[in-house]
């Protein structure tokens, strides 16, 4: 069993206070701002390829940003507008298998592609396609996830279910739909797939995690803090099946093991609108109100203890 799984395992942290998690979020080095000379920057979505690139949505300026594994600005894509390589306010942005990444054009209600160098390469999902939407009735998409192998999932806040397209953006299924039994959603806010398929759904209103097998069946599901007012609620799964969510209204963050024990929390974040694993098992959470992308590291409670002994 590896270190991580033994502290995990060591702790009922469900009923435990909350000085005694066996984790705390630190910040590390990497914090992702714009230069001056780029105006404003309203980080809304983020995402980090194998080469430790990251890529960050600016819903003030509508544009993809891009940085280098150091941290500096590599430049950034997009103005305002509805045209090919135009974004309204964009949101999540995911890698979509290993040579591209996808961007939620929230306002423009598409889902659009473009290549590790920033460059524009389609729409690649047409939320407002008239086949699309005699089928489906119109659709409020709210957060984006992929999968390893470039299949899509739509959080689609106006029906609360989730909306399956394949690696080519072909309509494949809904998941969900308005309850509060397992499988069902109220009030979903945020999604994101894990290393095996399995894909992990937050709901602001009905104030839970899922976590759903790859065909669909409720694997487990727990609740969070009940929170008032609106806003995103992201979510992130790691390699090692660690699940992130955060609050953008109250700057909050907590990290679950796979079954839904709270490993961590973090407060006073501001605004956070979106969360990513790095490669490397850092924390990126992009943070609205405060124009960067923060790096976090979750450090065990236990292993600092035994040191200062």
């Amino acid at each position: 069993m590896s270190i991580l799984a033994c502290l995990i395992a060591a702790w009922s942290v469900a009923a435990a206070p909350r000085d005694s998690l066996p984790f705390r979020l630190e910040d590390a080095p990497g914090m992702l701002r714009a230069p001056e000379s780029a105006g404003v920057f309203e980080p809304a979505g983020v995402v980090v390829d194998a080469f430790g690139r990251s890529f960050v949505t600016d819903a003030q300026t509508h544009r993809l940003a891009r940085f280098e594994p150091d941290g500096s600005w590599a430049g950034s894509e997009g103005t305002l507008g509805s045209d090919p390589g135009q974004f309204r306010r964009p949101g999540a942005v995911v890698l979509h298998g290993t040579l591209d990444l996808v961007v939620l054009d929230r306002e423009n209600f598409r889902i659009v592609r473009y290549d590790l160098l920033g460059r524009f390469l389609g729409v690649l999902v047409d939320l407002t396609d008239p086949a699309l939407e005699a089928r489906l009735g119109r659709i409020d998409p709210v957060d984006l996830a992929s999968d390893r192998g470039g299949a899509l999932a739509v959080a689609d806040r106006d029906g609360d279910r989730v909306l399956m397209f394949d690696v080519s953006g072909g309509f494949v299924r809904a998941l969900g739909g308005f309850g509060g039994d397992a499988g069902s959603f109220h009030g979903l806010s945020g999604l994101a797939y894990g290393p095996r398929g399995e894909l992990v759904t937050v709901e602001r209103i009905g104030a839970r995690v899922q976590r759903l097998e790859p065909g669909g069946r409720v694997a487990a599901h727990w609740s969070l803090p009940k929170i008032a007012g609106d806003g995103a609620m992201p979510v992130a799964v790691s390699a090692k099946d660690l699940i992130a969510v955060a609050d953008e209204k109250s700057g909050r963050l907590w990290l679950f093991d796979s079954a839904g024990q709270l490993l961590a929390t973090r407060s006073g974040l501001a605004r956070p609108r979106a969360v990513t694993f790095a490669p490397d098992g850092s924390l990126l959470v992009a943070e609205s109100a405060g124009a960067g992308v923060r790096r976090l590291i979750a450090r065990p409670v236990l292993a600092d203890s035994t040191r200062a002994e």
